[in-house]
């Protein structure tokens, strides 16, 4: 079976090219030039190193239209996007598998997450070793990308992974993690300022007092404690932001914590369509930590979920993801706190 192995230069991806080769697929790897300033030199070289067909694959206007304009847009709204997931979803598997998959084939990345048939439904379940779980990132699979994707890396550490990469001398060495979006270079708030702009707006106390000015909503997301420049006695998070005053709303840490908020555009994985009422443990941040929640359907494409336990800093334009054990049961995008 032919396997289009997408690959970046980085540990994750060079080492499941590495098993798929292993394990005897017709492995082709594909570089995705998803924006300019991207270098495709390691993921060539390590696909010469396993002998393996390189293909380079240009979506950067689909890129800058689907995940770059996203971006900017959600900033505009005052919510904080992920676009990893954005990413995820549009380019990396849908548009992927629409080009350059034929009748038969399937597409690999270096996700670490795993996918289970079960009774003709495809699941995707977290990584076997929670420390490196990315189930997170890929909750807006549909079932036919599920049906055609494989994660080498499912069942494997990260340690274990960048031994291994070293020990094949596949890359020289480890690069650095990525810290940033990817496709920013120079800061997140310089992109912003750049296709954005500055507008001065007010910076306002929970009691209604006006604390300060700010220079734009697109530089603050919740639960932020930096770059304020207001004086309180306490120290003061950004708990609101309201777009259409170009305000920010900030208190003492208390008011950031909240129990209930409003889901929308949804996916569902583990079962479709879903119950009116059911529990299940939701992430509402990558590393965010599961909490207890009961999610309740409210109407076309939207859910309401109330917490067990208040969270810190609930963002709209973050994701919420829905588990059962080691299940995705599906997520969609934080659109209302209450």
């Amino acid at each position: 079976m032919r396997v289009y192995a997408l690959v970046s230069g980085g540990v994750d991806s060079s080492f499941s090219l590495y098993l798929l080769k292993r394990k005897g697929f017709d492995v082709v790897s594909v570089f995705l030039w998803m924006y300019d300033e991207q270098s495709f030199v390691n993921a060539e070289r390590v696909s010469k190193k396993l002998n393996v067909p390189f293909l380079i694959l240009d979506v950067r206007e689909e890129f800058k239209r689907d995940v770059t304009k996203n971006f900017i847009e959600e900033y505009k709204r005052g919510r904080t996007p992920n676009p990893c997931v954005i990413c995820n979803e549009r380019v990396k598997f849908n548009l992927t598998i629409k080009k350059i998959l034929q009748k038969e084939g399937k597409i690999a990345t270096g996700h670490y997450a795993r996918i289970e048939e079960k009774e003709g439904r495809f699941l995707l379940k977290k990584s076997l070793y929670k420390d490196k779980d990315q189930s997170y990132m890929l909750y807006r699979l549909k079932q036919y990308e599920l049906e055609r994707v494989i994660f080498p890396l499912g069942n494997w550490r990260k340690s274990k992974v960048k031994e291994k990469v070293l020990k094949l001398s596949l890359l020289d060495e480890i690069p650095p993690e990525s810290q940033d979006v990817c496709f920013v270079y120079g800061g997140k708030d310089r992109l912003l300022k750049e296709r954005i702009g500055e507008r001065e707006g007010l910076i306002v106390h929970v009691s209604s007092k006006v604390l300060g000015k700010h220079k734009g909503i697109q530089f603050f997301t919740i639960g932020q404690r930096s770059g304020l420049n207001v004086s309180w006695s306490e120290p003061l998070y950004v708990v609101k932001i309201i777009p259409e005053e170009n305000k920010i709303i900030v208190g003492e840490k208390k008011f950031a914590f909240k129990k209930r908020f409003v889901v929308s555009n949804l996916n569902w994985i583990y079962f479709d369509p879903p119950p009116d009422v059911f529990n299940a443990k939701v992430k509402t941040r990558y590393k965010g930590e599961e909490r207890e929640a009961e999610i309740r359907i409210i109407g076309e494409d939207r859910v309401e979920v109330t917490l067990k336990e208040e969270i810190f800093a609930v963002t709209p334009g973050q994701s919420a993801v829905f588990y059962k054990d080691d299940y995705v049961i599906g997520g969609g995008i934080i659109d209302e706190v209450e």
